[in-house]
């Protein structure tokens, strides 16, 4: 609040109270004149009031802005953080549902991937590290950049990743299991393993025993047939002790035999995996490392690269959100801030304060301002 508002109060309450005293006088001087026999006759002297002007000159001594922190401003936060993580969670929703739907890796997710729940905890998620946006006066900059980089961090925790590594895949479901996938350089399905892992290693250790044995050409297939529901031919694929089942979509084998087919299939594998197609720089938003010389084609730990498509769907949306919460925030900061003067109106401050710096305030009241009112809200006969 301004100094200068209190000031104004507080001179029109002095007219107020001057007025109301002279009523008073009025009073007494009229009950004088009923009560004597000769002064009845006359007329109660009274000073009337047609109009007032004031003029009141002061100079600003400082000014100081800062939130208005009450609990509708705290209100008003907590209503645009709650809004904004709920957008920003259905949007990244989206983009993901785009994305996945569209890339073979992520098909075993289901269509309805990710789901409204998912999208509800990711709301959630959001407006928690959002929280300390919701109190005015903190750092709103500083706030949202810490929030941007825990939200990153959490991320990774709550989007399905595919793990790549010499020609294999392993993929989440949408039951909370895991497959794996044989893929080309491209990331195009060759084929898939009919079989529901139950964690993402054990689909890792199908994977490498797969790839040492294709690569050293001790992998074989057989029992080739047709679901005769999905329609998709099938294999096993066999190493050292162990059988795998694989599946292949029926349109890729065409019209190919599906021993030659499936034979042929294992053999470009084991080039593809002895020979892997080194990718360009930033293909997927980061370095993509060589592999070393001599270096074991089997996927190891080391070896093993983590898909970044959804992730980075949900960064970029993340980011772009981030910059509109900023303006959001800075803009309720703004409206519910409050600005307070420091002024002066004594004679002795305003005569070293330079003539341009001095400010004048003039206002009129007129005689209806002064009208006194009974309890019935009517003019007073006085």
């Amino acid at each position: 609040m301004s100094q200068l508002n209190q000031i104004i109060a507080s001179l029109l309450s002095d007219i107020n109270e001057a007025k109301a005293k002279a009523d008073e006088a009025s009073r007494n001087l009229a009950l004088t004149y009923s009560s004597d026999d000769v002064l009845q006759f006359f007329p109660v002297p009274k000073i009337g009031i047609q109009n007032l002007e004031v003029e009141l000159k002061y100079a600003i001594e400082g000014v100081e802005e800062k939130p208005f922190q009450t609990s509708q401003s705290k209100e008003r936060l907590e209503n645009y953080v709650k809004n904004f993580s709920a957008e920003t969670a259905r949007e990244i929703r989206s983009e993901i549902t785009k994305v996945a739907s569209k890339n073979d890796l992520y098909k075993s997710l289901g269509g309805n991937y990710p789901d409204e729940n998912w999208e509800g905890n990711v709301s959630k998620l959001i407006s928690t590290q959002l929280e300390s946006l919701t109190n005015p006066g903190n750092d709103v900059s500083k706030n949202i950049q810490n929030a941007k980089k825990s939200l990153e961090g959490d991320f990774p925790q709550i989007i399905p990743t595919v793990m790549k590594s010499a020609g294999f895949a392993v993929v989440p479901t949408g039951k909370g299991s895991f497959e794996l996938l044989g893929i080309s350089d491209n990331d195009e399905v060759d084929f898939r393993v009919t079989k529901d892992y139950r964690t993402n290693q054990e689909a890792l250790n199908d994977a490498k025993q797969l790839s040492s044995s294709i690569a050293s050409n001790k992998a074989s297939v057989s029992d080739f047939k047709k679901d005769a529901v999905t329609k998709n031919d099938l294999a096993s694929i066999k190493i050292g002790n162990i059988q795998l089942p694989i599946e292949v979509e029926s349109k890729k084998v065409g019209s190919s035999q599906p021993k030659a087919f499936f034979e042929t299939l294992v053999t470009n594998k084991a080039i593809s995996i002895k020979n892997p197609t080194v990718k360009q720089p930033w293909v997927i938003g980061r370095p993509t490392p060589k592999p070393k010389p001599n270096s074991p084609n089997t996927p190891d730990r080391a070896e093993i690269e983590e898909d970044e498509s959804l992730r980075e769907i949900a960064k970029e949306v993340l980011k772009k959100r981030m910059i509109q919460l900023e303006a959001g925030i800075g803009k309720i900061a703004e409206e519910t801030k409050s600005t307070s003067l420091r002024v002066a109106v004594d004679s002795e401050k305003l005569s070293k304060v330079k003539p341009e710096n001095v400010m004048t305030i003039k206002f009129t009241l007129n005689s209806q301002d002064f009208t006194m009112m009974d309890d019935n809200s009517k003019p007073s006969i006085l």
